[in-house]
């Protein structure tokens, strides 16, 4: 799983939804002739993928796409309990050591996206959230191990979340 290390100032942050890649998020600017970028991804591969980009030597957040997911939960009322979690801003660094040189980090792993009225949550583990750093209008769920458990996506339109239902059916 994606741990995280530490967190860093937040970044400026570029959301698309569209019908063949539901959702892509880019962070900031990088140079990936000077920095390769790896790629963490997790579901069944078959009929669920999100993939995580992250600097190959820094271990800072690039981007992130969900490319497919069947398991899709339209909700009313999309709302986190955040009396027991801890609001940090910025964006997460990520561990990148046991990597090596590897461009794909491959865990399977069972994907859930949950669609409210103006977010989105993408969940890759049943593990409780303790923090979520947040940047933006995007959120990295943790657990109590600093592990990535799921991305929250907030203040989608929406035109955006009729794009997003579309390409998930």
């Amino acid at each position: 799983m994606l741990k995280v290390t530490e967190y860093k100032e937040s970044q400026s942050v570029n959301i698309e939804y569209e019908v063949y890649t539901p959702i892509n998020i880019e962070f900031g600017s990088w140079n990936i002739s000077k920095e390769p970028t790896i790629y963490w991804r997790t579901g069944d591969f078959k009929k669920s993928l999100i993939e995580v980009g992250i600097g190959k030597y820094t271990g800072n957040i690039r981007s992130i796409t969900l490319t497919l997911c069947e398991n899709v939960h339209k909700m009313e009322n999309l709302n986190l309990d955040m009396n027991n979690i801890t609001l940090i801003k910025g964006v997460p660094n990520f561990q990148i050591e046991e990597y090596d040189d590897k461009t794909y980090i491959d865990e399977n792993g069972e994907l859930n996206v949950f669609i409210g009225i103006d977010k989105v949550l993408i969940s890759f583990s049943k593990n409780h959230t303790v923090f979520i750093v947040q940047n933006d209008t995007v959120g990295f769920a943790l657990d109590k191990n600093k592990t990535v458990c799921g991305i929250i996506v907030s203040g989608m339109l929406e035109h955006e979340k009729k794009i997003l239902e579309d390409a998930l059916k």
